[in-house]
């Protein structure tokens, strides 16, 4: 029984360390992958294509095998029916992670299983050191998640100020703004120039481009570019140099991210406080449940040890949160 249990666990070990390592591996390998539904509906408009793509569904990034495609099939119909596929779809679409919905979730799985199973093994089965890994493992994917996503966040910010320069310099060289943000999609690279391109594709199939460029701001979470747009929105209703407008907007959102920069310097070290102070209780209990896991059974076998983890879970929450706000300055 309990070789049958190791192998077993082995197994589901390997399944923990694939997902892993296909999500840290999943953008590098983004570009030449369908980004979800949408992306692939409506890759076959974008400018930079050359023919129309009909997208195959049944392939997955996964493996095409059978078992695979059910099963990535089954994740998507089960984050359907649960009503969240939408946004972790955008969630994946603003992190730039090229996997649909039912094969992150079958990642996330993987990691959580895994590593836990990987501590249970290293424990000689101690279930308090399986426990603690699967709790782990179901937090590192979205702590994986939020941070490509804020690195994306940041660099979209940082582009947009020299964005909005080229545009005004295309619109003050005869160009429409269609064709300025075109030339902007062809001329540079990175998040600017993919959420632009979207928003070319979006008015391509009809919408407008205000509204194309206010969803950008929407899917960024981006206040200056819901800036632009109004100042563009408010230059068709009452007329003016949209060139000069976009100048005068490019200058103070470019002093707006210097500053920006100049606060993310000035709190580093409260921000890096933070972190190690943060992981530091999760990396001394995952220690722990490894080389002496009845040091921890002691608070999972008693009505006090549930006590203690309850009120230290309740004082770790609140320091975190405290310690976020307090080091969160808005600019």
């Amino acid at each position: 029984m309990r070789s049958l249990l190791l192998a077993m666990g082995l197994l589901l070990v390997f399944a923990g360390l694939f997902g892993i390592v296909a999500i840290a591996l999943g953008a590098r390998f983004g570009s030449d992958r369908t980004k979800g539904r949408l992306a692939s509906r409506l890759k076959g408009y974008s400018a930079q294509s050359q023919a129309v793509v009909t997208p195959q569904y049944a392939a997955t990034s996964l493996g095409n095998n059978q078992m695979t495609r059910r099963a990535v099939g089954a994740a998507d119909k089960l984050a359907a029916d649960r009503g969240f596929e939408e946004n972790l779809a955008d969630s994946l679409d603003a992190a730039a992670v090229p996997l649909r919905p039912g094969e992150w979730m079958l990642l996330h799985a993987a990691s959580t299983l895994g590593l836990g199973l990987v501590l249970l093994l290293l424990s000689s089965f101690s279930l308090v050191a399986g426990i603690i890994g699967v709790a782990v493992g179901f937090g590192l994917p979205y702590g994986f998640l939020a941070f490509k996503r804020e690195r994306r966040r940041n660099a979209f910010y940082s582009e947009l100020p020299e964005t909005l320069q080229m545009i005004s310099g295309s619109l003050s060289s005869g160009y429409s703004l269609p064709q300025a943000v075109d030339a902007v999609v062809h001329e540079t690279s990175g998040p600017m120039a993919d959420e632009l391109n979207r928003a070319l594709i979006e008015v391509r199939l009809g919408a407008a481009l205000e509204d194309a460029l206010d969803a950008v701001a929407v899917r960024m979470h981006s206040t200056d570019m819901a800036w632009v747009v109004m100042a563009i929105r408010i230059q068709h209703e009452v007329g003016g140099n949209l060139a000069e407008v976009l100048l005068t907007v490019a200058g103070t959102l470019r002093e707006r991210e210097r500053l920006r920069r100049q606060v993310s310097v000035l709190s580093a070290e409260g921000r890096l406080s933070a972190a190690i102070l943060g992981a530091l209780p999760i990396l001394v209990a995952l220690v722990l449940a490894v080389i002496r896991p009845e040091y921890l059974s002691k608070l999972f076998t008693s009505p006090l040890g549930w006590l203690m983890i309850i009120t230290a879970g309740v004082i770790f929450l609140v320091g975190i949160v405290w310690m976020s706000k307090a080091i969160k300055v808005e600019v």
